[in-house]
């Protein structure tokens, strides 16, 4: 798998559980202390995040990084 389709695949996870999940940017920006801008970029695969940062976006909706990652069915 590529380095943009990962990041694809962690911006569509990530958005997807967070609409399941009723949280919004402005909650995620209030857990991470990440800013809106960011977040949206990440779910737009516009940012190459760091694993630290990845592992505490995947916290924010109770997933792994496994998870995050995984292609999309």
């Amino acid at each position: 798998m590529d380095e943009q389709k990962i990041l694809e695949n962690f911006g569509l996870h990530f958005k997807l559980y967070r609409t399941k999940l009723k949280i919004t940017q402005d909650m995620v920006v209030d857990r991470t202390g990440f800013s809106k801008s960011y977040i949206s970029n990440v779910e737009c695969a516009k940012h190459n995040l760091s694993l630290v940062n990845a592992i505490k976006l995947a916290n924010v909706v109770g997933k792994t990084i496994e998870e995050m990652v995984a292609d999309l069915d």
